[in-house]
């Protein structure tokens, strides 16, 4: 099949979306889809595809990685929301999508900023809510190459993502804070996306309204839920305030823990290039 398609990004996250909107309602191969156009030598290289489309008149949005469907969609969620946005498919204020296993709802901020709930922080390995207190209970000081951390394993994203939130002793990190944390997850054994090994989301704290994250979004992890929890850990350890800007590759998101329980992340996606894809298909 041939396939038009838009590369979005959001910070580090690029995501290739598919309008299908106008499909004929037969189920399309999107798992080869993935394979071929997310391939970064011999596709259009992406971290994740996203393909919206309209099978029962509800606007639907799956998102596939290169191994199959499933994964965070909050980047995904947001870098289509911009494209409805601009194509003048969507509401002014809102733009409603449904997922496999339930359905939310983009806000439009302005022309291109959009937000997103992500609900509350979670706890590992239990998937408990947690409140600023119990988060901060959950706090470990661990040692690594003659240097102490603080680490707060979470959930944040939607679905919620594994993220471990690793911070330098008194919230001050360095660069080799940064390198230590990602070396930490890859000596586990396993993949840092998988469920079992969760993505080390290295912190480093500017401000208190302004944080610096370092984090693998290229699997089961998106930015949008890297930002959440690192704001979550902050926020629960005394470092930040429940609101600020999130800066993690050549990005940023403002991400928000709001008073009623839920995390908030807002985003400008941009657009990086519009292309032409051919996926052959089984017979």
């Amino acid at each position: 099949m041939d396939l038009s398609f838009y590369k979005l990004r959001l910070c580090d996250s690029d995501i290739i979306l598919v309008d299908d909107l106008a499909g004929d309602g037969r189920d399309r191969d999107w798992e080869s889809a993935a394979r071929a156009l997310l391939h970064r030598r011999r596709g259009a290289g992406a971290d994740r595809l996203a393909v919206v489309s309209k099978p029962e008149g509800d606007l639907w949005l799956r998102v596939f990685l290169s191994d199959g469907e499933g994964g965070p969609c909050a980047d995904a969620a947001l870098c289509a929301a911009r494209y409805l946005l601009d194509s003048g498919r969507s509401g002014a204020d809102t733009v409603p999508m449904r997922i496999p296993g339930g359905e939310l709802r983009v806000d439009v901020l302005d022309s291109a900023s959009l937000g997103l709930a992500l609900g509350p922080p979670r706890g590992l390995p239990d998937g408990e809510a947690l409140d600023s207190p119990a988060a901060a209970a959950r706090a470990t000081s661990v040692e690594a190459g003659g240097e102490r951390y603080q680490l707060l394993p979470l959930r944040a994203g939607i679905p919620p993502a594994a993220a471990a939130a690793v911070f330098a002793e008194g919230g001050v990190a360095r660069a080799r804070a940064r390198i230590s944390a990602s070396r930490s997850s890859r000596a586990r054994g396993a993949r840092p996306q998988a469920e079992d090994a969760p993505a080390v989301v290295a912190v480093r704290v500017a401000s208190r309204g302004e944080l610096i994250v370092s984090a693998p979004t290229s699997g089961r992890v998106d930015c949008c839920a890297a930002s959440a929890a690192a704001l979550a850990a902050a926020s629960a350890l005394g470092y930040s305030d429940r609101e600020a800007m999130v800066r993690l590759g050549s990005g940023a998101l403002w991400v928000e823990w709001l008073a009623a329980g839920p995390l908030y992340a807002a985003a400008r996606p941009e657009y990086v290039y519009q292309g032409e894809f051919h996926v052959n298909e089984p017979e």
